[in-house]
């Protein structure tokens, strides 16, 4: 598992961190995918990402594994959390409305559907509210962050690779040496 992890950091530093674009642009790929990813909007989450990327011309490669914020594990979690601060935005904090009641019976049934298209409404209305806010909240931290993160790195490679080219230059003399004289 842990090779694994390698392989992933290593294709995260070289990809993204040794990228020919401005620390500014990696940011922003950064921030656009954070916001993206507390979207509820899975399943799309990567392609709306790389769209919005392309759009603003910044880093797409690096908006991408920031959308996989919410995942199988976490998406749960993530959006009960969103739900609950969208419901308290909205003014009608409280447990998540149950879903109605579902029968095969009554899928013909019109009060069905509109139950359903309430239920979405509402629940919709609050889960969208909280996860955009939790949304533009990440992705500015993510920004200034990440845009630090991107500059130190860089800063640090550049002294490091500074360094040792100073090692490896030719030593200069600070006399000059004499010439030799000719053996007769």
């Amino acid at each position: 598992m842990t090779a694994n992890w390698r392989k992933l950091r290593r294709i995260f530093v070289l990809k993204v961190l040794h990228a020919d674009d401005s620390p500014h642009r990696i940011a922003l790929g950064v921030a656009i995918g954070t916001f993206v990813g507390f979207t509820p909007t899975v399943g799309f989450q990567t392609i709306i990402a790389i769209a919005l990327a392309a759009a603003c011309r910044v880093n797409k490669l690096a908006a991408i594994p920031m959308v996989w914020i919410t995942n199988v594990v976490t998406a749960v979690p993530i959006y009960a959390l969103c739900h609950h601060i969208g419901a308290g935005l909205v003014g009608t904090a409280g447990p998540m409305e149950p879903f109605p009641t579902f029968g095969f019976a009554h899928m013909l049934e019109f009060s069905f559907w509109a139950d359903i298209a309430t239920w979405v409404t509402r629940v919709g209305a609050e889960l969208w509210t909280g996860c955009l806010l939790v949304g533009f909240i990440g992705a500015t931290i993510s920004y200034f962050v990440s845009r630090w993160a991107v500059t130190h790195y860089r800063h640090r490679r550049q002294a490091l690779v500074d360094a040792r080219n100073r090692r490896r230059a030719p030593r200069r003399f600070t006399k000059p040496m004499p010439a030799r004289r000719p053996v007769a």
